[in-house]
């Protein structure tokens, strides 16, 4: 009996713990020029308007988010807002390290965010939606140069018993993409 408990408990902690792994990749990185940076700013959310017509609230779950992530990495950081900022690719490296220069910083972290509207069911859960999302994050350094891409998917790399909230797959999925992106800086 305890054999049959050890190996339940070993394969749902595979389970749990892989799916963390499928859900976060890089997109790319640099083979060169990835320093350690301290004071880090990072973007309002691309279409912040229409992302809080889908769902109020989720830019500041965001920049909350990023804010308090930050700070526990020690990474002194604000919000910088990008004007006309759609979409990841609307961004130039000129804009880029303008702003890093005006604002003294080592680094800024833009950030794309789609949510994925997802049918559920199963055995043990009754059929519903949840929003889960996609959370992509490029971080350039101080002269405008693209360092690194990731992407975090929330309905590949998290668990959920229950219908999350909004709040929660937007906190989840830009912890994921800021995860991987610290991971890389600080190897």
């Amino acid at each position: 009996m305890h054999m049959k408990k050890t190996f339940t408990f070993f394969i749902v902690t595979t389970i749990l713990t892989s799916c963390s792994v499928l859900g976060t990749k890089t997109v790319y990185k640099s083979n060169s020029g990835i320093e350690k940076a301290t004071r880090i700013g990072f973007s309002q959310l691309a279409h912040e308007d229409i992302i809080e017509q889908i769902a109020k609230g989720s830019s500041l779950v965001y920049k909350n988010t990023m804010s308090s992530e930050l700070s526990s990495r020690n990474i002194l950081s604000n919000v910088i807002l990008i004007k006309d900022f759609n979409r990841l690719e609307s961004v130039n490296s000129n804009i880029i390290e303008k702003i890093c220069l005006e604002n003294m910083l080592e680094g800024i972290i833009i950030t794309q965010l789609r949510f994925l509207n997802v049918k559920y069911s199963n055995l043990f859960i009754q059929p519903g939606k949840s929003f889960d999302t996609e959370v992509e994050m490029q971080y350039y350094n101080s002269t405008g140069k693209l360092l690194l891409h990731t992407k975090h998917n929330t309905k590949k790399g998290n668990t959920y018993f229950d219908f999350p909230k909004v709040e929660r797959t937007v906190k989840d999925g830009t912890v994921g993409a800021l995860t991987r992106i610290m991971e890389e800086l600080y190897k």
